[in-house]
């Protein structure tokens, strides 16, 4: 099930940005060494203070499994302030119909994967989430900084996407800034792959 919280309704689900952040914690902090900010056994930046919306995979007892946070890219942004040496033309990217997607996160434990692609439930249904809220809030395109894999999504169910830039991190590590096309076309592809987790 996806919880939307906004900016208008975040002070009802404190506890559920909360399982988020402690998610957040154990992908970016513990797992990919990133160097980001940890409060305790959250994981959680600046950008978690501003006006943004959250996209919540929950279970059916509440717990939160997976998430991602999106941005308007009218207002300061992780990808304009850490990353725009990787995009060509930044004016031609940001603006009042793009987002930015950042902390795509998903529990270890919960990834459920059924796809040969390495796709999980939970990550299909939290993109299909983020087209769908994109779509009514007359958006039509998502950017994001992202590791080559987590790009399969697009790969998997032919979604459009473009590179804008690549980089390679001191660690060695290549990473994209990708946008992706916010469209019903991508919405109903990503409908049918949750069809077919309902099914198997």
């Amino acid at each position: 099930m996806i919880l939307l919280v906004t900016p208008e309704n975040r002070h009802l689900h404190p506890e559920k940005i909360a399982q988020y952040f402690r998610i957040r914690k154990q992908i970016f902090a513990d797992r990919l060494k990133w160097d980001v900010e940890v409060h305790g056994d959250l994981e959680y930046d600046k950008f978690d203070f501003m006006p943004n919306i959250y996209i919540l995979s929950i279970d059916r007892e509440g717990t939160v499994l997976g998430g991602l946070r999106q941005m308007w890219t009218t207002r300061p942004t992780l990808t304009f302030e850490k990353f725009a040496d990787m995009i060509e033309d930044p004016a031609a990217v940001f603006g009042p119909d793009t987002w930015e997607t950042t902390r795509f996160a998903i529990r270890p434990e919960d990834k459920d994967v059924r796809f040969t692609s390495g796709v999980s439930r939970v990550a299909v249904e939290l993109c299909a989430a983020s087209l769908r809220t994109g779509l009514d809030y007359g958006v039509r395109r998502h950017i994001a900084v992202c590791e080559e894999r987590i790009i399969r999504l697009t790969r998997a169910f032919d979604m459009p996407c473009d590179v804008l830039g690549r980089k390679t991190t001191p660690e060695g590590e290549d990473i994209l800034c990708v946008a992706w096309q916010v469209s019903e076309a991508s919405l109903k592809r990503l409908d049918w792959a949750q069809a077919q987790f309902a099914a198997a």
